[in-house]
């Protein structure tokens, strides 16, 4: 009997361990859409940074914060921009996956739709 619930435990963890990859997957895949872009665009889509940094070979980092209370405790999300030349050339997310998914944009403004 305890062998068939444990067996029952890690086929459910497991299952549900692949689900929320395969949908990390999707919005990693959706940031990649903005490689390429120009900042403007990063700036029409999500408005002003909260924190930007230049380096001294050129590049600018771009980071949007973005926090709300959750039931039990807070959940957060930091959307990052590295920008050279006026241009994307990577984009990441960092967070929890309700905050991820309320704030992550395309370059078409759009959210994932799931």
């Amino acid at each position: 009997m305890r062998t068939s619930l444990l067996l029952a435990f890690f086929t459910v963890a497991i299952i549900l361990t692949s689900s929320c990859a395969a949908l990390f997957r999707k919005y990693d895949n959706y940031m990649q859409e903005w490689k390429g872009q120009d900042e403007e665009l990063v700036y029409k889509v999500y408005g002003p940074p909260m924190r930007t940094q230049e380096l001294r070979d050129g590049r600018k980092l771009v980071a949007y914060d973005f926090q709300s209370s959750g039931a039990e405790q807070p959940v957060y999300c930091s959307i990052n921009f590295e920008l050279k030349d006026s241009t994307v050339m990577s984009a990441k997310y960092d967070g929890n996956l309700s905050a991820v998914q309320r704030n992550i944009k395309g370059p078409n403004g759009a959210k994932l739709v799931d």
